[in-house]
């Protein structure tokens, strides 16, 4: 019986190396483009890991959902989406605008490069001000309760901002995903 199949298993392996094979060849013929990177590693191969991300480099996934407002301090939509080309790079940041709950919202579409992303919630309002001349009150201010220690280095923007306004946003044609426009 192993004589009859002996010849079936080398022609089977031969079969599923030539791909194997033929891949370390063109990847032998190929020059090396990757570089080596501020906190990464580079192993004998041709690989270059990333070992972590430095502040100012977001998670895409904890973009989503980001607000975004305009220099007025008014919010004017959220992230509901990121457009990412084939290399990597995002080239647009799909805004819901309008709407409530997400009910009447549509997206719009612009390029990444118009948000200033800022890192860092704006100060807290001072609540240990003496209240107002002839109102009712404290004499002595309420001291403020200490704020928890916290991470001041985040994997997301805290918020996004815009020089537009929410008419402007509103206005701006629809932005249609290719699988919505591929199938009208």
């Amino acid at each position: 019986m192993i004589r009859k199949t002996a010849p079936y298993a080398f022609a089977l392996a031969a079969m599923l190396a030539t791909p194997v094979m033929a891949q370390a060849q063109q990847a032998s013929q190929q020059p090396q483009t990757t570089q080596p990177q501020a906190n990464s590693t580079s192993p004998a191969g041709a690989v270059t890991f990333i070992t972590k991300a430095d502040p100012g480099q977001y998670r895409a996934s904890q973009l989503v959902g980001v607000k975004i407002y305009n220099p007025q301090d008014e919010n004017i939509g959220n992230v509901n989406e990121l457009i990412v080309d084939k290399k990597g790079s995002i080239v647009g940041v799909v805004i819901g605008v309008g709407g409530f709950l997400g009910i009447g919202e549509k997206n719009v579409a612009l390029p990444y490069s118009v948000i200033s992303w800022v890192d860092t919630p704006p100060p807290a309002p001072d609540t240990t001000a003496a209240p107002p001349a002839g109102g009712a009150g404290p004499t002595t201010p309420t001291p403020a309760p200490a704020a928890a220690p916290r991470n001041t280095v985040q994997d997301y923007p805290y918020r996004g901002t815009l020089a537009m306004t929410k008419e402007q946003l509103q206005g701006a044609p629809d932005f249609k995903f290719a699988s919505e426009t591929a199938t009208q």
